[in-house]
């Protein structure tokens, strides 16, 4: 091969950079925008679902306390009047008294009913019964990694029933982030001439 042949094959080669890198800034950012974005370990993510569910789960608690385990306060005593019935006084001393009372929380996070028995001045029990509602959050969150441009490198040959091999050489192909290919090689064929090919590709849908 002689010096202009080298020449030529350089040149041809520089010309083949030039487009590659024409086509791979003009492809940049082509194909469809992706829609919101979300980083995952320092990596972007088109984000293709993204669903919080919130679920209330009703939780019941029932605890029942003996008076002689829950604080006294201490005792103030009042003056005793004279004239009282002792009958009714002994009646009520021993008599027993409920008293209910529903507590509700804020926010729709439940209630909590409080039950006390008093007899003989004292607090016999208290039994509470808390209706809690839970709240459990649910998020389901699926993505897909955004698309890219890819560059190949191979070989490419052509044949023939007179010289099997009639061009062989390397090829580039550029996948755009749209599916688009752009091909461009270079080749040396049987009649020792050297030639420059190309090609575009587009991606056809086929039904499932």
């Amino acid at each position: 091969m002689n010096i202009k042949n080298l020449l030529s094959v350089k040149n041809i080669l520089v010309i083949v950079l030039i487009i590659i890198i024409i086509l791979m800034r003009t492809c940049d950012g082509s194909g469809d925008k992706p829609g919101e974005t979300i980083k995952i370990d320092g990596k972007k993510y088109e984000v293709l679902k993204h669903d919080i569910d919130t679920l209330i789960i009703p939780h019941d608690t029932i605890v029942y306390r003996k008076g002689k385990d829950i604080y006294h306060d201490t005792t103030i005593y009042v003056p005793v009047p004279t004239d009282i019935d002792t009958g009714t006084v002994i009646k009520d001393y021993y008599a027993k008294r409920v008293f209910i009372d529903t507590l509700k929380l804020a926010d729709s996070l439940g209630y909590v009913i409080v039950n006390d028995t008093v007899s003989q001045n004292s607090l016999l029990g208290r039994l509470w019964n808390a209706h809690i509602n839970k709240m459990q959050i649910n998020e389901t969150l699926i993505v897909k990694e955004l698309p890219k441009n890819q560059l190949y490198i191979g070989l490419a040959g052509g044949f023939d029933k007179v010289n099997v091999v009639n061009f062989a050489g390397p090829s580039l192909v550029l996948k755009t982030k749209s599916d688009k290919m752009y091909s461009i090689g270079v080749g040396y064929s049987a009649s020792k001439t050297i030639s420059l090919q190309g090609g575009i590709y587009w991606k056809i849908k086929l039904k499932k």
